[in-house]
């Protein structure tokens, strides 16, 4: 077995000039969670985690979380142990082996800054990548880090998305800091002053509304009526090409929203701490 404190990253490279990586096991509770570092828009999915349990109970782990040695901005540790990456894996663990095992880590030492460009990496090129939504969100968090500024090109690769669109954000944070305009944090709602107007669209009416379930749930029906349903994976996988994860995932939350809000709060009983307000002198 490799050692705990031997230094590593989750790929085998050598880590980023200025960093370290260092694998270590640890206890869920050991590790505290920020929204700083979460990006996605539609919380945690529940058929993922379903996946990477069953993964865990066959195999017996799973890849290591991601998680940050934090320093204050003066650099000085904070002694918190902050999740990057792995939120999934985490409620996996909690499922199949209950919340006092430990799990295996790669602990991240290294700027805000570099535990951010982390974060944003890992969780666009994990096997559950961000929607272009959330990548645009991760890459517009990036640009507007305090301190010295991360390279275009850093960023673009970091996050999956196109370097202009980052040149562009650059442009756009410096005249909002010109005129001191706080950010919303959403790239669609900060790259403009002023939001285009949407015309309204009358209510329907609860008759309008139940022709068009009717006649939406038909065409559907005609659609998918051949399909091998006995095949559930594959339905599943069509119906995310054809309209996209983020809409499958909130069609999914709209219709069992009570189902997966019992699911969490299972798992995440007593296993990722949310952060506190004060960490000193915390023994890990």
């Amino acid at each position: 077995m490799q050692n705990p404190t031997t230094p590593t990253t989750t790929s085998g490279a050598e880590p980023p000039e200025g960093q370290t990586r260092t694998r270590r096991f640890l206890l869920p509770r050991e590790i505290v969670t920020s929204p700083d570092f979460q990006f996605r828009q539609t919380g945690i999915d529940r058929a993922h985690v379903r996946h990477l349990t069953q993964i865990l109970r066959n195999a017996g782990a799973l890849d290591p979380v991601l998680v940050w040695a934090e320093v204050a901005a003066d650099g000085r540790p904070t002694g918190r142990l902050v999740l990057l990456d792995g939120y999934s894996r985490l409620s996996a663990y909690a499922t199949a082996k209950g919340h006092r095992e430990a799990v295996p880590a790669v602990v991240l030492t290294g700027s805000r800054a570099e535990a951010m460009l982390a974060a944003v990496q890992a969780n666009t090129r994990d096997s559950l990548p961000l929607t272009k939504n959330e990548r645009t969100d991760a890459a517009w968090r990036l640009v507007r880090l305090p301190g010295k500024r991360l390279a275009v090109s850093t960023v673009a690769r970091a996050a999956g998305v196109a370097a202009r669109t980052v040149d562009n954000m650059r442009k756009r944070w410096r005249e909002m800091e010109a005129a001191s305009k706080e950010p919303t944090g959403t790239w669609r709602s900060d790259r403009l002053d002023e939001q285009p107007e949407m015309e309204e669209t009358p209510e329907m009416t609860t008759a309008e509304r139940t022709a068009a379930i009717t006649h939406l749930a038909e065409a559907i029906n005609k659609a998918l009526g051949k399909m091998p349903w006995q095949d559930q994976n594959l339905v599943a996988e069509a119906l995310q090409r054809a309209i996209g994860t983020y809409k499958l995932r909130s069609i999914a939350e709209y219709l069992f929203a009570d189902e997966f809000a019992e699911e969490t709060a299972d798992i995440y009983a007593g296993t990722v701490q949310a952060p506190e307000e004060d960490a000193e002198g915390r023994d890990f």
